[in-house]
């Protein structure tokens, strides 16, 4: 009876001991997949002098989710600021002093042509001048009988009318002549420069045959201010306005942004592209942007809801998810896996998994994640 009660002790042991065995491997798995969800690392980390004055935080805000839009878009002169030569005269160009791109500055020299024109212009203002001579004369003569009530007033006034007529077509051929700067004694007409600015095109070289409201002969434009035509398709027309901000990024600048704002949108449709044109003036006092440019343009589209965001640069992407270090104090940081819903050059937004008020280390936050990683 002895022996029976012993053995019926020892059952009910190992029993027991079964049981806790049991529980504490469904605790530690518990614990296990409650770790693997949360992927929560806090414990025997702090932030040390060094790290707290490195790092940067802050808080989770609420704002209207916005989404960024971008536009296929190409840098244009300004025609305001552009200046198309065109010749008056027909000839064959001697010499041109340009390149194309090249800087010029008003009234420098450009090109020279010969031109039969010059001489027919020198000409004529050689004959006009021996015709005024006379006309004086004849004037003066007139003046003097006028005086002596020989001449009448009539004959006076037609005297004058000569020379003024004179005067006058000598003042034209003279005009003519600056403004091609002729040389007589060169036998050639000189081009300078209308304006200050950046020779966008040249369509002249020498040796070549114009002729008069031809082609132009070249294009300067002051480049300190570009347009921006950026092409906006159908699916996009309702969340493109006037007055918008605009991000302008190019290739040839990786590390550049250009800001600027849309000042008018076509409204015509080009059926050709497709699209409506929107046209973007920029500032380019640096010369940076150049016709025939292609670039990126960025606008951001609002549709009026609310949700918790966080600065673009907070993520961490790492084993196919993304990751944010959050604050609570210099002992209490946490690693907390969330899912983006919407995100745009400069935020991300949640549904949920982030609260309102929360504080996100955005500055060596990577380190501080690598750091408590290692920790796991």
């Amino acid at each position: 009876m002895k022996i029976y009660n012993i053995k019926k002790l020892n059952i009910n042991i190992i029993n027991r001991f079964s049981v806790f065995l049991l529980l504490l491997l469904l605790v530690c798995s518990c614990s296990q997949n409650k770790k693997e969800n949360e992927v929560a690392v806090e414990t025997g980390f702090c932030l040390n002098d060094f790290m707290k004055d490195d790092i940067l935080k802050v808080a989770v805000v609420k704002k209207p989710i916005s989404e960024s839009i971008l536009l296929n878009a190409n840098v244009e002169s300004n025609p305001d600021k552009t200046v198309h030569f065109v010749s008056l005269v027909s000839g064959v160009i001697t010499k041109t002093y340009f390149t194309l791109g090249e800087e010029v500055k008003k009234g420098q020299l450009l090109l020279e042509m010969m031109s039969s024109e010059l001489s027919s212009l020198s000409s004529q203002k050689l004959s006009v001048q021996s015709q005024i001579l006379v006309a004086q004369r004849e004037l003066e003569s007139v003046q003097e009988m006028h005086n002596d009530k020989i001449a009448s007033q009539r004959d006076l006034i037609e005297a004058q009318s000569n020379l003024d007529v004179l005067k006058a077509e000598l003042q034209n051929i003279n005009a003519q002549l600056n403004l091609f700067s002729g040389s007589s004694d060169r036998g050639v007409f000189q081009v300078k420069a209308p304006s200050t600015g950046t020779v966008i095109s040249k369509n002249v070289a020498p040796g070549m045959q114009i002729s008069a409201e031809s082609d132009p002969l070249f294009t300067i434009s002051d480049l300190g201010e570009v347009w921006i035509m950026a092409n906006i398709y159908a699916g996009n027309i309702p969340y493109v306005k006037k007055d918008m901000p605009v991000e302008i990024t190019v290739d040839a600048y990786p590390d550049a942004l250009f800001s600027g704002k849309i000042n008018s949108i076509s409204q015509v449709f080009d059926s050709n592209e497709r699209v409506l044109k929107a046209r973007i003036l920029m500032d380019n006092s640096d010369r940076k942007l150049m016709p025939g440019m292609l670039v990126d343009a960025k606008v951001e589209k609002e549709d009026g809801v609310l949700a918790n965001a966080a600065p673009i640069n907070a993520l961490i992407f790492d084993d196919n998810h993304y990751f944010l270090v959050f604050y609570k104090s210099d002992c209490e940081i946490e690693i907390r896996k969330v899912i983006p819903n919407v995100q745009n050059s400069t935020h991300v937004f949640f549904e949920n998994s982030i609260e309102e008020g929360e504080q996100i280390i955005v500055k060596n936050h990577l380190l501080i994640y690598n750091h408590l990683k290692a920790l796991k």
